[in-house]
Formats: structure tokens, sequence, C-alpha cells
């Protein structure tokens, strides 16, 4: 039996990390270095130190030396020789294979440093480790190069990871690193935070063994009378990206235990539930809120995570390009069409097709998109035959479909059958959990090495901003503040902010007419559900009557009635009001009308 490309991938990624690697060649122990086993089997990792010579027995039996707690392996399996190396198998029922080759039982059969030995499901590395990597120094380094790497081995063995990050009340780093140690595996990864706390990278790590380490290294810190909050974030359920899965367990840190589940907690429930099924999924949310990247999700947590995800922004090209790209075409079909190109339908069978800004596709072209999805078959651009395809879509949009099918520039039957099933993103100034995580990572990330600190004017200044660009706009705001920032301190003039929410047509009255105090509208929710609007001096307004004053008053009232109509439910008033949601909410930033936070 083969070991799985998953559980290779755990031994594989030793190289990545060890910075002073020595794998090459025989066996190397001696006074600067030592052996260590790596064991991957089932998704877990362990690493052991091994002695300078001998004679160790492997197996899932008790007294076996080297345990190998796996079905797939014998009580009593092989014996690994240690100088020079060698694996004897002792008539295993699965076998032992060194080099690809199942070897004879009773034979020893040679193998150096850094081969995998696959012992029934398992895989073992032995390696020749320097004294001075092991264990390595704490750097304080970001963690986002070594995540980067792991992204990118996952992403084509399928191994799952977890990153955990550790804030100690008070603590000293010294007295806490050896704790942290002491539950690690060689393969693991330790960074400083910079701020005395720590981020870990568990590699080849289920999200229950990832779990069941939290839970040992929690117990072993109060142990020593150390209290300490740990956050957790696990790929692929909480994140596909470094700056994600950070941020994500900086969150995590800051959570009170009993805390109700955010939005995003939903979103990413969601996510996992619809994972697993062939149904088609459309996602919706504002520009630059992680449409791609919850797509991407919903693709790592399927069946169809070992074949390829491809991304396809349906406004980048102009359309007859875009029927190339995404159906292909035949030699000749065109001017320049010098050979037979495959499309990216055609790439991604048996995998993921990502969709992007559906919303931008012409209606021809969404008649062809709608033949595929319902016969599954791709006809290239000038040819005659078909080509079956397995593919799932996942598409996404920042427009509102719907209304864009009333208005008749989108396909209704095309809307439905991409619509299998609906997730919404929420924008990230209603994640406010989110934004200070966030803008941690994308720190990190712009200031290799160096601490970057957020003062409280900062912090709330980030918090107290509107974000209309969402993530994007967040990510190029820290990183030009980090860039302006002298000594690692972030101040608020570093931010740069521009203003949320000037309404275009506010400011043109203001230029043409004097001003005179406006009415500021705020709600209060009252018994039985309704919100009431009350006035309060703020902003300044036209005192010229004019027609466009007036449209903008009786819009305003008009808004205000239909929220207190309906409780403060944005999607019912704007239903009833004739304008989507996003309209509605656009209007409610213009005339400052705070929206109401949603009521358990």
């Amino acid at each position: 039996m083969r070991a799985s490309d998953a559980t290779l991938g755990a031994l594989y990624v030793l190289r990545d990390f060890d910075d002073n690697e020595d794998t090459g060649g025989a066996t190397r122990q001696g006074g600067d270095t030592r052996l260590h086993l790596t064991i991957s089997v089932g998704g877990f990792v362990s690493t052991k130190p091994l002695p300078p010579d001998g004679e160790l027995t492997i197996g899932r039996g008790a007294s076996c030396e080297v345990p190998v707690n796996h079905v797939s392996v014998s009580r009593r399996h092989a014996r690994l020789q240690l100088s020079p190396l060698a694996i004897i198998d002792d008539g295993s029922r699965n076998g032992t294979v060194v080099r690809g080759q199942r070897i004879p039982a009773d034979v020893p059969t040679r193998f150096e440093c850094g081969d995998v030995v696959q012992v029934g499901d398992a895989a073992l590395v032995v390696q020749a480790v320097p004294v001075s990597a092991s264990p390595r120094p704490v750097t304080d380094t970001p963690l986002v190069s070594p995540l980067d790497t792991e992204l990118a081995r996952s992403a084509r063995s399928r191994s799952p990871f977890a990153v955990v990050q550790v804030a100690t009340n008070g603590a000293r780093p010294s007295d806490v690193l050896p704790i942290l140690r002491s539950i690690m595996r060689f393969t693991d990864v330790i960074k400083g935070d910079g701020t005395g706390g720590f981020q870990m990278l568990l590699v080849d790590t289920s999200s229950e063994h990832a779990t069941q380490a939290v839970t040992r290294l929690t117990h072993a810190l109060q142990h020593r009378g150390i209290t300490a909050q740990i956050g957790l974030a696990r790929f692929p359920e909480d994140g596909v990206a470094a700056e994600q899965l950070i941020a994500h367990a900086l969150e995590q840190l800051a959570r009170e235990p009993d805390a109700p589940p955010t939005e995003m907690d939903r979103v990413r429930e969601l996510v996992r539930q619809v994972a697993s099924g062939d149904l088609s999924v459309l996602v919706t949310g504002e520009t630059g809120s992680g449409k791609e990247l919850c797509a991407e999700m919903i693709h790592r947590l399927s069946p169809r995570a070992a074949m390829p995800f491809v991304r396809f922004n349906c406004s980048a090209l102009v359309e007859t390009l875009v029927e190339s790209e995404l159906f292909g075409h035949e030699k000749g079909a065109f001017t320049g069409a010098q050979t037979a190109h495959e499309g990216l339908l055609e790439t991604a069978n048996g995998g993921t097709v990502c969709l992007d800004e559906i919303g931008e596709l012409s209606l021809s072209v969404q008649a062809k998109l709608l033949r595929v999805l319902e016969e599954r078959v791709v006809r290239r651009v000038g040819g005659t035959t078909g080509r079956k395809i397995d593919v799932r879509f996942v598409c996404a949009t920042n427009r509102d479909l719907l209304e864009e099918v009333n208005a008749g520039r989108f396909r209704r039957d095309l809307y439905y059958r991409i619509n299998g099933l609906r997730i919404v993103l929420p924008p990230l100034r209603e994640r406010l959990d989110e934004i200070i995580p966030l803008a941690r990572a994308f720190a990190a990330r712009a200031r290799p090495g160096m601490s970057v600190v957020f003062g409280e004017d900062t912090i709330e200044a980030l918090l107290s901003h509107g974000w209309r660009g969402n993530v994007r706009e967040l990510r190029n705001t820290i990183e030009r503040a980090v860039l302006m920032s002298s000594g690692g301190v972030v101040r608020p003039s570093h931010l740069v902010l521009e203003r949320s929410s000037p309404p275009r047509r506010d400011s043109a009255l203001r230029d043409a007419y004097p001003t005179a105090p406006i009415e500021r509208l705020s709600y209060e929710t009252m018994p039985g559900g309704r919100v009431s609007y009350e006035t309060m001096p703020g902003q300044q307004r036209p005192s010229a009557a004019s027609l466009a004053i007036e449209v903008a008053d009786l819009e305003r009232k008009r808004i205000v009635e239909a929220l207190e109509h309906f409780g403060g439910n944005q999607t019912h008033a704007a239903r009833a009001l004739g304008m989507s949601r996003s309209t509605l909410i656009a209007r409610m930033e213009e005339y400052a009308l705070r929206r109401p936070r949603k009521r358990d």
C-alpha cells in the first residue's frame, strides 16, 4: 500500500523549514548532528530522536520501541538498524516500501537520510539534524513566510495545518518558550510576534489534533502557573491565505469564551456545509470583501480539493476573448488562432471554477455559459463537437443580480442556475472584530522582522472608518501606513484615510448655497421591535429651497418611514421603496442614518 500524498508531503516539508539542512548522504550522527525519525500517518506528524546505534522495532504493538498506532501497520512490522541505516521487514501483512519498491521480508535494505520509508500507510524519514538547529532559535520574523510555503504545499498535497497564537499575561518569554517546545514536534515552526507572544505553525495537523495540541498547551502553561490566551486557526476551515489565518488566530485570541458566533462564523459554517456537494454557489458581497477567498475555501474543503481550482475575472477581457478563454477555440476559428486552445472550463475538469464578477458577462456569453451548466458539455469557438466536463461552478459578484435580471441585463434562467445556494459576505464595517487582527497581519507582511505598534488612537481610527473598499482598502491603507511610519509606530496621520461617505450631491449643494445646521438622524429600538428616529444637531445643509433639496428631503423622509415600518429591516424597507438593499445602505450613509444593529 502506498502512503497518501498528504502523508508524504508532511515529510518533505522538513526541508522547507530547516535553515541548516543536512540530510544528504548516509548517516552523519556525531558531535554536530543527531538523528531524528519523523513519522506521518493519518494526518498527524510525530518526531522521535534516535540513539547513535543499535536496532529499534517498529509496529502497532505496545512492546515496540517505535509505536505506530495505525490499522495498516502490523503489531511487529519492521526493525530499524541505525549504523548503518537499514530497514528489515518482519513479514508484515502490508509490507515495507523503500524508494518505491516493496522489500522482501527478513532482508536488511539500506537507505539514506531523507529517503521515505513506507510502513503500511505510514511514512517514515530519518534525518541528520544539526544540533545547533534543534531546537531552532526563535526570532521575531513574521510567520507569513513559512505560512506561504506551507499553503503552496498543502494546495498540492491536501494536507491540513493550523496556526496558533499565544499571548501570556506578563510572563517572561524565556519561561514560556520551553513549555511551547515541549509540546511541539520538530516539523513545527515557532516565531515571536514582537509583543512578547508567540505564533506557531503546526504542519500536517488535522482540526482534531490541533485542538488537542491547544488543550495540552493550556494545561502545561497552567501547571507552571502561567495564564494565557490562545487563538487557533485551521487550514482550510478558517482561511486559505496567510493573513487570513493569522488574523483569525488573533481574533480568537481576543474573543471571550462564551461570545456568540459572528456573522463570519456563520459564513464559515455554511461554507463547510455546502463544500461536500456539487451544488452551484453564488457568493455576493461588496468589492474587496473576500469573495474569491470564500470560493477557494469551498474548493479546498470539497472532495475536489486535489483537482484544479481555476479563477476567471469576467470583467477583465473583451467579449470575444472571454469566449476563447472560457470555452477554448479551434485552429482557424478567428484571425490569429493558429493553434487549438483549451479553455479554462476544460482545464478545470474535475475541479472548481470561480467566475468572479459574473454580472459583467454579455448576454451572448451568458447564453453559452447556461448551455454548459445544463449539458456539462463545452464547445470551443469554431468547433462542431462538444467535450464533456465535470466542473463545479462558484460564481461571485458585487452586483444585485436580481435587479440586473429585472433590468434585462442578466438572464433569469442563468441566475437561477448559478444560484443553487447563496452566500452573502458582510462588509468589513460589519466585521469589527476582524479589522485590527487583519491590520496586524498586513503590517507583519509589509515590514518583515520589525514589530509594528498601533496606538489606541490609531485603533479607534481604524474601527470608526467606513471601509468602502473593505479588506482590499484596509490592506492598502496598512501597507502605506507602515512605510510612512518611523520606528514601527503607526499613528492616525499615517493612515491617510479617505472620508467614507461625503455624498457627492451634498458637497455640490454646500458649494452652491449658504449653509445652516442640518438634522442628523439617530435610531432607538422601541418595544415591539419598532425603530424610532429623532433629530440631532450635526452637519450643515443648504438653506435655499431648491428642487434638489426638496427631492433629497422627500427621499430621506420616505427611507425613515420605511425603516420605522419594518422595524429597521433594511431588506424589507428596500423592497418597499423599490430599490436594492445596497442602494438603500448608500442612501442611509448619505443622510447620516446610522444602521441599527441586528437584534438577537
